[in-house]
């Protein structure tokens, strides 16, 4: 008696295969084998190679690096008859990815460049809070920290009004933003204020004015010290050949936002600036060395000033008829004071016998 054998199926992979059928079997094997090889190239959130790399933290990137190695060839020859042979491949690897900072590339547009001068960065809480009071429409680009953005948020919602991009970072990235450890939580990229001619300033008459010129003044602490003594005590101009030391995000941070009420003038050079300012009618009064000059309480000022302060000994620039104050009877030390101290005891004398 002739039965037919029935198929049976049974399940495998996802899929019945039919017993009684082992070439349709074998195909579905054959089948099932190359969707498991495509698998990992479709679906790659399965791969642990692709897991692998979405666990990276995103500040790596893959990058392929040479790998060499040296194989040596021994033949029955013994020690002659050795044969070095060198084998080149190329392996991935994953690196942090790497801030570029510095000078700009020549190759760079026209317009990055013209950016980078016109630009500066702020650093410390006081001075970008009172920039934003002063001139928000010069502000370009914000970097904070979180405990920041809780303090700012005024500055915040003054960005986001105007479409203007902020960013919220870690004290590691702002460091490298800023450029320095003491950026104080936030760092701001501004436009530069534009510095007026000295000149042009004294074209128009003035019956009663204070300046303050800075002779070969380098240092970004103390420039930043006189920017705030000079805000502090109500002065609004100030004298420089060298308008990127003001602009400079170390003397900014110093000043405590005092330069946001100080207006550059622009010079050519100490000299002439001096000389313009002797014919305009102003008095100028620089700190005596050693034991010369006037002591400082039997001083009197006129009602047009300007104070210069320089780092280093400039007797080419003083004539008779400037005065020459003396700030102790009997100073101990060979060098004097600090020009941002200077600057106070001058600004202070001004300031309560005008």
């Amino acid at each position: 008696m002739n039965h037919s054998r029935k198929p049976t199926f049974q399940l495998h992979s996802g899929k019945f295969l039919q017993e009684g059928n082992p070439k349709r079997a074998q195909s579905h094997r054959a089948e099932d084998h190359r969707n498991d090889e495509k698998r990992p190239q479709n679906r790659p959130h399965f791969d642990k190679k692709c897991d692998h790399q979405k666990s990276e933290p995103h500040f790596q990137r893959e990058v392929r690096e040479a790998q060499i190695a040296e194989l040596c060839l021994n033949k029955s020859g013994g020690a002659q008859g050795s044969v070095k042979v060198v084998v080149k491949s190329t392996g991935l690897a994953y690196k942090p990815k790497e801030k570029k900072i510095g000078a700009l590339s020549p190759r760079a547009p026209e317009k990055i460049k013209k950016n980078r001068a016109e630009e500066m960065k702020v650093c410390g809480e006081n001075t970008c809070l009172e920039l934003f009071a002063q001139r928000p429409e010069s502000i370009v680009r914000v970097w904070a920290t979180v405990q920041m953005s809780h303090k700012i948020g005024e500055i915040l919602r003054y960005l986001a009004t105007n479409k203007k991009v902020y960013h919220i970072v870690d004290n590691e990235e702002l460091s490298l933003v800023s450029g320095t450890e003491h950026h104080g939580s936030i760092c701001m990229l501004v436009k530069k204020p534009r510095p007026f001619t000295l000149a042009g300033y004294l074209a128009i008459p003035h019956q009663e004015d204070v300046l303050v010129l800075l002779d070969k003044v380098n240092n970004a602490q103390n420039i930043g010290g006189v920017l705030r003594t000079c805000a502090f005590y109500g002065v609004k101009n100030l004298i420089t050949a060298h308008p990127e030391t003001i602009y400079s995000s170390a003397a900014m941070r110093v000043a405590e936002g005092g330069a946001e009420h100080l207006r550059l003038l622009e010079c050519l050079d100490s000299e002439s600036a001096l000389q313009q300012l002797r014919q305009a009618g102003y008095q100028v009064v620089h700190i005596a060395q050693g034991k010369e000059g006037i002591p400082l309480d039997k001083v009197q000022f006129h009602q047009k000033i300007v104070f210069l302060l320089s780092e280093s000994h400039t007797d080419d620039l003083y004539e008779k008829q400037d005065l020459s104050v003396r700030l102790s009877l009997s100073n101990p030390l060979k060098n004097g004071l600090n020009i941002a101290v200077n600057s106070g005891i001058l600004l202070a004398k001004w300031y309560f016998t005008r």
